[in-house]
């Protein structure tokens, strides 16, 4: 046996609704252990799974009480028992403990242990007896059976017979009800066996009497009727014949008396006298036989008539007596029966009636005993059923169905605690349920944003790619403008070139046209001088104008040579209209070629206008685009820290998850494999394996490069691009 050292003298004391659940295979190897049992016992989850389960045995635990243990259980039946446990620190526990079989079907496939608080006289009893059993190796006073520590010798039988259980109630009942059966069977019997006797008394005393009277009076007829035609004709009967007849009656007839005396209860002076009346007849018989014989008639005759007859008629009243006699004696035989039966329903009555009284009382205690049982029992399931884990159901009695109470409250009690367990798990589960769920909400709306962004950046691509398009466009049409420009440029250098030829010739002709008009102007200040002096004259003079008329011919000559520069200036002048007029001709196609320059121009400016216009919307188009890449990318950082959450709370939901699972395992299915302690360490790795995943799962925040997109400029931006 093993000896788990060591051990101290502190006991550690259960919580009233602490309920310990285990399982073990068929070696007794654990594969399930809930929460209280793993607390309780001081062992870590993983030191338990696929130990044996003599890990918690105490020392002070007598080899008997296993002993007994396993052979109850290898048995398919349950053991239910007062045990003490040895915790990890070597502290111990008092616990009510019941084992029974795991089946599925007709197989057993593991064993079950549900262990709760336990009753303090059960512990001294239990600590008094487990001490002699492992001094002595068993009890003096007690013998330990499928855990129930029972009394030994008189003592224990007398218990047994105690109502305090319902197999006693029940046992007591059909024993009070055998003991009246067989009381009222026993005065029946004893009344048919009077009955009987007194039938047979007057079967024997009246009937049979009043019958051999009867007969002995039709056979002593008989007796008359031979002899009375032989008395009266001798010769025509046959004498022999008769007298042998009348011997056979005659024998007949004292045998019925005989009897008659030795049945009949009449009274002595009766039967003397009918006895005397009949010896009377038997020798008036005789008589007349022997007269018939020795021929004499006469005497025959008066034999016969003197002595036959008249004894035969006395014989006759005398039966009757008799008759009478014997029909007084049944009759009172009669009213004697009636009263020894009168008796005997009086007694039966009152046997039955005590006995109803009897079965009545036992039948309320044991019907109520068990309806307050069972509407326990219904009250306590439905309360289960209806999910009401705080109801409790006050034991009242020490036999089965106070059991069937304590079973039913364990299991309310187990339930209870599968149920906390579950609500503390969920508890844990929820908070982070809610945090996944208002992540995934906050990851859906930066997913919508980063949605929206895309599509900004899409729309901004689409429209820089039709700008870019229509750049490309406009830079083929402004390639195409610019080779024209070049042809109509050559084109204007060459008149251009003539028109300089011939404004050099304009020039030549305007120096002799500066020269003429220097000459007019000379001509011109003269005759301005000469006209004042006319004038000072012709105000000097008055109406005599002498001087006048030198002015006047100087004035004409001047006049006349203002004629002749004046026609050459407008020879001069007609010349360089001809000339002006082709520098005319040539500076207006010089015009037309440049207006169709500066229009090619203009409209490579307007194309490079677009251009730089489109350049400029490009250069926005790809601001946005950075700053919706870096929103993108701060987005996307902070969707990979949610998702990190996420993940990390989903490591947690998976390890709550696991633990419920744990907690859920302490039911098992029809259908379920066998208890095995490798299934139970790959469940335990799996949750160790959840549970070293959360702890490492850590939520990490990278920067990236994408964000210096946001403090570059335009040119950058687009040398980027």
């Amino acid at each position: 046996m093993r000896n788990n050292q060591p051990v101290t003298q502190r006991e550690y004391t259960l919580d009233d609704e602490a309920v310990l659940i285990s399982r073990s295979d068929l070696k007794g190897n654990v594969t399930y252990a809930n929460a209280a049992f793993v607390e309780i016992s001081g062992y870590t989850r993983d030191e338990l799974m696929g130990a044996p389960h003599s890990l918690i045995r105490h020392p002070d635990m007598p080899e008997a009480a296993y002993a007994d243990f396993w052979k109850t259980i290898q048995s398919g039946a349950t053991w239910q028992g007062t045990v003490k446990n040895r915790r990890k620190n070597g502290d111990y526990y008092w616990v009510n403990a019941t084992v029974a079989p795991l089946r599925d079907g007709d197989r057993i496939v593991g064993y079950t242990s549900v262990r709760r608080k336990t009753t303090a006289s059960s512990i001294a009893l239990a600590e008094t007896v487990y001490k002699e059993m492992r001094e002595k190796g068993k009890s003096r006073h007690y013998v330990l059976a499928q855990g129930v520590l029972k009394r030994r010798g008189l003592g224990g039988i007398l218990k047994s017979f105690q109502f305090t259980s319902l197999r006693a109630k029940l046992t007591g009942m059909v024993v009070t009800s055998l003991v009246l059966l067989g009381l009222a069977g026993g005065l029946g019997m004893y009344g048919l066996m009077v009955s009987g006797e007194r039938l047979e008394s007057l079967n024997r005393t009246g009937l049979e009497a009043v019958a051999n009277l009867q007969r002995l009076e039709r056979q002593v007829g008989q007796v008359v009727a031979l002899l009375e035609p032989a008395v009266r004709n001798p010769r025509r009967v046959d004498i022999d014949a008769v007298a042998g007849s009348v011997d056979e009656y005659s024998l007949s007839i004292q045998t019925l008396w005989d009897g008659y005396r030795t049945d009949s209860n009449a009274s002595t002076e009766r039967q003397q006298a009918f006895a005397s009346t009949l010896s009377a007849w038997s020798a008036s018989v005789i008589t007349t036989l022997n007269a018939i014989r020795d021929a004499n008639g006469f005497a025959a005759f008066e034999a016969f008539n003197d002595g036959v007859q008249p004894t035969t008629e006395q014989l006759r009243e005398g039966s009757s007596e008799l008759v009478s006699n014997e029909r007084a004696n049944a009759q009172a035989l009669v009213e004697l029966a009636q009263q020894g039966r009168q008796k005997m329903l009086i007694a039966q009555v009152v046997l039955v009636a005590i006995g109803l009284l009897l079965m009545v009382g036992l039948s309320s205690i044991i019907l109520r005993s068990v309806l307050r049982s069972v509407e326990g029992a219904r009250h306590i399931t439905f309360q289960i059923a209806a999910g009401n884990l705080a109801a409790r159901e006050r034991r009242e009695g020490k036999d089965e169905l106070g059991a069937l109470l304590y079973s039913l409250d364990t299991m309310r009690f187990s339930l209870a605690s599968i149920v906390g367990e579950v609500e503390h798990r969920v508890s844990v589960v929820t908070p982070a349920v809610q945090q996944i769920a208002a992540e995934n909400e906050e990851l859906a709306s930066r997913t919508e944003q980063q949605a929206s962004s895309l599509q900004q950046t899409a729309s901004s691509m689409e429209e820089m790619t039709s700008t870019v398009q229509q750049n490309t466009e406009s830079a083929r049409q402004a390639t195409e403008l610019a080779m024209q420009n070049t042809s109509s440029t050559r084109d204007t250098r060459e008149q251009m070139q003539q028109l300089v030829a011939r404004m050099q010739r304009i020039a030549q002709s305007a120096e002799k046209m500066t020269e003429m008009i220097s000459v007019i102007d000379g001509i011109a200040f003269q005759t301005n001088i000469l006209a004042l002096n006319a004038s000072v004259e012709a105000a000097r003079a008055g109406e005599h104008g002498r001087g006048f008329a030198v002015v006047a011919s100087e004035v004409r000559n001047l006049a006349s040579r203002s004629a002749t520069a004046a026609q050459e200036i407008r020879k001069m002048i007609d010349s360089t209209t001809q000339e002006v007029s082709s520098g005319r001709g040539a500076v207006e196609q010089a015009e037309r070629a440049i207006d169709d320059v500066m229009q090619q121009v203009s409209r490579v400016s307007e194309l490079m206008e677009s251009i730089s216009t489109a350049s400029s919307e490009q250069s926005s188009g790809i601001g946005q685009i950075n700053s919706a890449i870096a929103e993108m990318d701060s987005v996307t950082q902070q969707n990979a820290t949610k998702v990190q959450t996420i993940a990390a709370s989903a490591d947690n939901l998976a390890l709550e998850t696991f633990e419920l699972a744990n907690v859920v395992d302490a039911f098992r299915l029809e259908g379920a494999q066998e208890e095995n302690i490798q299934v139970a360490r790959e469940k335990l790795q799996q949750v160790n394996q959840a549970q070293r995943k959360a702890s490492l799962r850590l939520p990490s925040r990278n920067s990236s490069a994408a964000r210096g997109l946001a403090n570059q400029d335009d040119s950058q931006q687009w040398e980027t691009f």
